[in-house]
């Protein structure tokens, strides 16, 4: 049976429809006349417009040191922007002017829109002088940047919005339809494919038609797998079942529509008596219900059926994984969402996880190597070190920003994990 993937594969890297993003960003930058880029949420760029970067920027980037800062600066921006879900201007380590859009699939930041770098005002004496200064770190020849620096493109406040509301609009499209709906489709396309191909193959080797029985026993080995935990055979069985509805229904929708939702039924009926909360249970079973009830041709329904049916047995074959990386996993993740809370504690993490401190902290001690403490402190340095390459806050506001009340415990532990001081740090950016 051809492999038949019903799970969307979200990083941009991966997109099948590369060639729609790259035509959005050739005619953004078209009509903006500014280069724009993809980058993924470290910074790094993926795919950019065929209007190349200016003189400026690639002459920044030409060194190591140069492309790790501007890496930084795209994904710090790229974090702010996706925590207000908006355009976010922001000045680069050099000085530019740019902006960054966040690019969201699925509900998880993958990545950004960076555009620019402009300049909002014509580059005088003193402009480059600063340029030079930033740059200083970076050895490039001062002429060289100097030339490039007067070349730069100047625009109005005006200019800047409007681009940047075309970038923010451009980044949903994007998201949306650019990659849910053209997902979506392709996915029909493939099932569509996979049905008839399978039909025929059945006719071809005159295979009796399946009956109810079979379905019934096929059903039993389906539920006697994923007792067992069997996530990959589960799977199969799964696509076999759909090939089996079909079938047996001879293509008729309302007949393979009712087969479904009964076979789903018996789904949740299982998670809730293998342990799944109800609440949790229903909310599978019903995944974009409305969908299934909307949907007019047979390769919908084959799709809901697949797609609903595969998060069940995802949801009932991970309960076997290791209970405490579980808990670890959750503490961790609360500890990330949480780090700038002076109240983050190994008390409010352990009720967070639903256990207690004693416990969360030997298990965590064993599984990791280090303690809660120094995971919090390890969150909140590596948050620290990005909030420092922003010449607009100084030592003691990322100390606050990161939930360090003591501004020299901050610089203890800072030196400890960086090897440098917070403000050693700071002034090599």
């Amino acid at each position: 049976m051809p492999e038949l993937s019903v799970i969307n594969e979200s990083h941009i890297e991966k997109l099948d429809d590369i060639q729609l993003l790259q035509h959005l960003l050739d005619s953004f930058s078209t009509i903006t006349k500014m280069f724009v880029a993809v980058t993924d949420v470290d910074g790094c760029n993926l795919l950019s417009s065929e209007r190349g970067e200016t003189d400026f920027c690639r002459l920044i980037k030409s060194t190591d040191m140069g492309m790790y800062c501007c890496c930084g600066s795209y994904a710090r921006a790229g974090r702010e922007a996706e925590k207000w879900n908006e355009p976010y201007f922001f000045k680069c380590h050099a000085g530019l002017i740019a902006w960054a859009c966040p690019v969201l699939l699925d509900g998880r930041h993958e990545g950004n829109f960076i555009c620019g770098q402009v300049l909002m005002w014509q580059p005088d004496k003193y402009y480059i002088q600063e340029v030079i200064d930033n740059t200083k770190k970076l050895d490039i020849d001062s002429a060289a940047l100097t030339k490039a620096a007067k070349k730069l493109e100047v625009i109005s406040a005006e200019q800047m919005q409007a681009a940047a509301d075309l970038l923010y609009v451009t980044a949903n499209y994007f998201a949306q339809s650019g990659t849910s709906t053209l997902d979506y489709q392709q996915k029909l396309r493939k099932i569509s494919s996979w049905l008839w191909n399978e039909n025929y193959n059945e006719k071809h080797l005159n295979t009796p038609a399946a009956t109810e029985e079979d379905i019934l026993d096929l059903e039993k080995r389906f539920f006697k797998e994923l007792r067992l935990s069997h996530q990959e055979s589960s799977k199969e069985l799964l696509k076999r079942m759909a090939i089996m509805f079909f079938i047996h229904s001879k293509g008729k929708i309302e007949i393979i529509k009712g087969m479904s939702i009964e076979f789903i039924s018996l789904l949740t009926r299982f998670s809730t008596e293998c342990g799944t909360k109800f609440e949790e249970s229903i909310r599978y079973s019903f995944q974009r219900l409305n969908e299934l009830e909307e949907a007019d041709t047979v390769e919908k329904v084959i799709l809901w059926l697949l797609t609903t049916g595969n998060s069940y047995i995802d949801l009932l074959t991970e309960k076997d994984a290791d209970p405490q990386e579980t808990i670890i996993n959750r503490a961790i993740t609360y500890i990330r969402e949480n780090y700038a809370s002076q109240d983050l504690s190994l008390s409010t993490i352990a009720s967070n996880c639903h256990i207690s401190p004693s416990y969360l902290s030997r298990i965590f001690k064993q599984k990791k190597g280090h303690t809660i403490t120094e995971q919090v402190n390890r969150t909140r340095i590596e948050e620290a070190k990005y909030i420092l390459q922003d010449c607009d806050s100084t030592v003691s506001e990322t100390a606050q920003k990161v939930g360090f009340a003591d501004r020299s415990y901050f610089y203890k532990v800072f030196k400890k994990q960086v090897g440098l001081s917070p403000s050693v740090y700071k002034g090599r950016f």
